[in-house]
């Protein structure tokens, strides 16, 4: 499921929206949707919703679930950043009971809101977040996307909390893309992802 993911995330990276990438599976573990955050760009892609700032990853995923599984309870959503306040609404909304998180975003990230609200919380929606190589993928891929957006400004507040929560990853990726022209949009690829990956061991 991961692997999917993570190409989607590259798909949207290379063409200029967030990296960022949800699918859905059934109970048997099959994928039976998925969608790419598209906010900025107009690609021919899995993503029903394009070029509008609800062009979530999640949202996308959720769009495209077959009519057949919306009433199903048994489906679990994979998305690669922790989902924002818009997304997990969705989610809430949907019948999706699982959520399965690559890695944190200490901005947006909603999760802990499943405690807080009354109605999220009646919902009884599963929360996991990934470790080891899965959430560090998830997040080379946020956080070279949300700089890239913010003009490499490390005193903004978003990239400010992104380092207090992955101070090493933080470090690691700063330095390695200081020295390699990989991260340029349209030539991350998932082999060069993992050469970061190495670097953050």
């Amino acid at each position: 499921m991961w692997r999917a993911c993570l190409e989607l995330a590259l798909e949207g990276y290379n063409a200029g929206s967030l990296g960022i990438a949800a699918v859905i599976t059934d109970k048997a573990n099959r994928i039976i949707a998925w969608g790419r955050n598209q906010l900025s760009d107009n690609l021919d892609s899995c993503s029903s919703i394009r070029m509008s700032s609800v062009a979530h990853a999640e949202i996308n995923a959720l769009h495209n679930l077959p009519q057949a599984y919306q009433g199903n309870r048994e489906l679990t959503l994979y998305t690669t950043v922790e989902p924002c306040p818009m997304c997990l609404g969705a989610v809430a909304m949907s019948r999706v009971r699982s959520i399965k998180v690559g890695c944190a975003d200490p901005h947006a990230g909603a999760t802990n809101l499943l405690t807080q609200n009354d109605y999220l919380r009646r919902k009884r929606i599963a929360v996991s977040f990934e470790g080891g190589a899965v959430e560090k993928l998830c997040f080379v891929l946020h956080y070279v996307s949300i700089k890239g957006r913010l003009g490499h400004n490390p005193h903004h507040p978003i990239l400010v909390k992104i380092k207090k929560r992955y101070p090493h990853y933080v470090h690691t990726i700063d330095a390695y893309v200081e020295s390699s022209s990989i991260f340029s949009p349209g030539r991350l690829t998932y082999d060069s992802l993992h050469s970061v990956l190495a670097r953050m061991s």
